[in-house]
């Protein structure tokens, strides 16, 4: 049985979706779906993952342990046993504040606070810039994946991105909130 790209690609999906939170980049991923070498000499897909961790940050680097960094590794090896090692990246989905896409055709604000009625909170603290406030600390993030997704205009292998934000230091003044 001849294996496509498409099939390859499938194959890499299933494996990278199978594996634990982590920071993957757009850009490893997309090289690592993109790549002729590893599967150019046979059409068989990939034998193994093997996720390289890096070191976490230390006291000895605290600026380090201030910022987001990646400095992990995925090597694939395919079924003739070549090998080929992918640099992963930190690349956010989106920013707090962020205009993203509703689901219904429409933008919403990212960490957007709304009343019980639905309508945004907005910050009027500084005259001529009123805006929605949204949050300044999200707090975490899970990705799920559906097998029966009841979603408009979704459809196939259905991965979804929750995020749970906490509050918003200040106003636009500078005011503790």
């Amino acid at each position: 049985m001849k294996i496509t790209s498409i099939q390859q690609r499938r194959a890499l999906m299933k494996m990278i979706l199978g594996a634990p939170m982590l920071p993957l980049g757009a850009t490893g991923i997309a090289a690592a779906f993109n790549s002729k070498s590893l599967f150019a000499a046979q059409s068989d897909a990939y034998k193994s993952a093997e996720f390289i961790p890096m070191d976490a940050p230390s006291l000895s680097n605290p600026e380090a342990m201030a910022t987001t960094s990646v400095g992990s590794l995925l090597e694939i090896t395919s079924q003739n046993n070549l090998k080929k090692t992918y640099k992963l990246a930190y690349e956010p989905f989106f920013i707090t504040g962020d205009m993203v896409p509703d689901g219904n055709g429409g933008k919403v604000l990212a960490g957007g606070y709304v009343d019980i009625h639905n309508r945004p909170i907005m910050d009027t603290s500084v005259i001529g810039k009123e805006r929605q406030f949204f949050s300044d600390c999200p707090d975490g993030m899970s990705l799920l994946k559906l097998t029966k997704s009841n979603v408009k205009g979704v459809s196939g292998n259905t991965v979804f991105a929750v995020v749970q934000f906490e509050y918003t230091n200040s106003n636009q003044n500078g005011e503790k909130m």
